[in-house]
C-alpha cells in the first residue's frame, strides 16, 4: 500500500472534522475549562465570609468595632452569641467560618492603659479562609484602631495628625487557627486530592462496564434481563463498589500514617460518606456507559466531568467567593459533598449529625441517575436495538426477494 504523509494528514483532519466529540474536546474543552476555571477566582479574593460575635463588653467601643467588621467586604456578621463553645461549635458545624470575641472590661480597661486583646477564632480547615481572615481582621482592626486613637488624641491633647501618628497605641489583637494552626498544607490539600483521584478512578471503571460489552459485541445477551434492569446494574457495578472501598482504605492509612493527615472522628461516620459517595459516582459512571456508544467515548464523557469537580468543589476556592452559577454546578457534583464530609468527619472530628445532609445528597444522586439508568434500559435501550434488527432484517429479506411486486 502506498502511504503518502499528504494523504494521511488530510485524513486525520476529516476524522477530526467528522467526529463531533473529538472536534468539541479539542477546539471547544480548552477554552470552557479556561473560562470555568477563570470565572472561579473571578472575585480575586474572599469576601463575606460568614462571622459571628460574641460582646462579652457591650459598651460604645464594642458596638463600633462590630459595625467596622459588617462594613469590612470581608466579613458578614450572621449572628451573636453568648459563650465561646457556642462560636466553636458554629465553626464546627460550617454555621461561620470566623468568630469574634469582645472581652468584657475592654473599654474601660482600653482606656486605662492595659492590654485586654480581641481574640478572633478562625475555620483553619480550608487555608484560603484562614490566610483571608487573618488578614482581613488585622486590617479592620489595625483600621479602626488607628481611627480610634487618633480621635481620641486630638479631642483630648490637641495633637495634629504626625503627632498622633507617633503617639498611636493600637488595639491588642490575636487570632486562633482552628483545626489547623501549624497551616499545613497536608491537612489541607491531602485528603481533597486523594477524593479527586478515588472519583476518577471509579468515574473510570463504572464509565467501561457496559462500553466494554459492546465493542466486544455481547452486550445483546442482557436483553434477558430486560424487564429486570437492577440486575444488570448490580451485575456491573457491585465490583467497584468493592475496589473503591479497599482503595478508599489504603488511601486514607497511607495519608494517615505516612504523610501525618488528621483523623480527628469517628471511622464508622467516615464510612457513611464514603458509601454514600461510592454509590453516586456509581449511578453516574453507569449511566454515561449506557449512553456511550464505545469505551472512547464513555471515557472522554467521564474525564470532562471529573476533571472540573475538584476546582469547583469548595474544598480549595470556598464557594462564597464563587459566582452564582457555579457554586450550582458545584453542588451538582459528587465530589463537593464527599469532600465536604471528609473534611468534616477526619478534620473537624464532627459526628453525623454534622454530615448527613452530605449523605442525602449524594445518595439522591445515585438513586437518580440509577433509576433514568433502568428507565432506559427497560423501556429504550433494547427496543432500539430490536427495531434496528427488524430494519436490517426486512431490507435483507427485500434486497433477496424475487416475487416482490408493487
Amino acid at each position: 500500500m502506498d502511504l503518502q504523509i499528504g494523504k494521511l494528514i488530510t485524513e486525520e483532519w476529516k476524522h477530526i472534522l467528522k467526529d463531533r466529540r473529538l472536534f468539541l474536546i479539542l477546539f471547544f474543552v480548552p477554552i470552557l475549562y479556561t473560562v470555568l476555571f477563570g470565572s472561579i477566582y473571578l472575585h480575586h479574593k474572599v469576601t463575606e465570609m460568614a462571622t459571628v460575635v460574641i460582646d462579652e463588653d457591650q459598651s460604645p467601643l464594642s458596638r463600633q468595632i462590630i459595625q467596622a467588621f459588617e462594613q469590612s467586604e470581608t466579613f458578614q456578621i450572621k449572628k451573636e452569641y453568648h459563650s465561646e463553645e457556642d462560636v466553636k461549635r458554629a465553626l464546627s458545624s460550617g454555621e461561620a467560618k470566623v468568630g469574634l470575641v469582645i472581652p468584657s472590661n475592654f473599654e474601660a480597661k482600653l482606656k486605662h492603659g492595659e492590654t485586654l486583646p480581641l481574640l478572633t477564632l478562625i475555620d483553619g480547615s480550608n487555608m484560603m479562609i484562614s490566610n483571608s481572615a487573618t488578614k482581613g481582621a488585622n486590617e479592620v482592626i489595625s483600621t479602626f484602631s488607628m481611627g480610634y486613637s487618633q480621635k481620641k488624641l486630638q479631642l483630648k491633647q490637641g495633637l495634629q495628625n504626625e503627632e498622633v501618628m507617633n503617639t498611636l497605641s493600637p488595639i491588642p489583637f490575636r487570632y486562633r487557627i482552628m483545626y489547623n494552626s501549624a497551616f499545613n498544607y497536608s491537612d489541607f490539600m491531602l485528603y481533597g486530592l486523594v477524593g479527586a483521584i478515588l472519583q476518577q478512578v471509579l468515574f473510570l471503571g463504572i464509565a467501561l462496564t457496559i462500553t466494554r460489552e459492546k465493542d466486544a459485541g455481547t452486550w445483546q445477551r442482557f436483553e434477558a434481563w430486560r424487564r429486570n434492569p437492577w440486575r444488570i446494574a448490580y451485575a456491573k457495578t457491585a465490583p467497584y463498589f468493592l475496589i473503591n472501598f479497599f482503595n478508599t482504605a489504603v488511601t486514607f492509612v497511607i495519608a494517615l500514617y505516612a504523610f501525618g493527615a488528621p483523623m480527628s472522628g469517628s471511622l464508622l461516620v467516615g464510612l457513611a460518606i464514603v458509601v454514600s459517595f461510592t454509590f453516586a459516582v456509581s449511578g453516574i459512571g453507569y449511566l454515561i456507559s449506557l449512553f456511550s456508544s464505545n469505551q472512547l467515548g464513555a471515557t472522554q464523557t467521564a474525564m470532562l466531568i471529573a476533571v472540573p469537580s475538584f476546582m469547583l468543589s469548595g474544598f480549595t476556592w470556598p464557594f462564597e467567593a464563587m459566582p452564582k452559577v457555579l457554586q450550582v454546578v458545584g453542588h451538582m457534583l459528587p465530589l463537593t459533598y464527599f469532600l465536604d464530609g471528609v473534611r468534616n468527619v477526619f478534620v473537624k472530628g464532627n459526628d453525623f449529625a454534622v454530615i448527613w445532609h452530605d449523605c442525602v445528597s449524594l445518595i439522591l444522586t445515585g438513586a437518580l441517575t440509577y433509576f433514568i439508568a433502568m428507565l432506559l434500559t427497560r423501556f429504550i435501550i433494547f427496543s432500539k436495538k430490536k427495531s434496528k434488527d427488524a430494519a436490517a432484517g426486512t431490507r435483507t429479506a427485500l434486497s433477496s426477494g424475487s416475487n416482490i411486486t408493487l
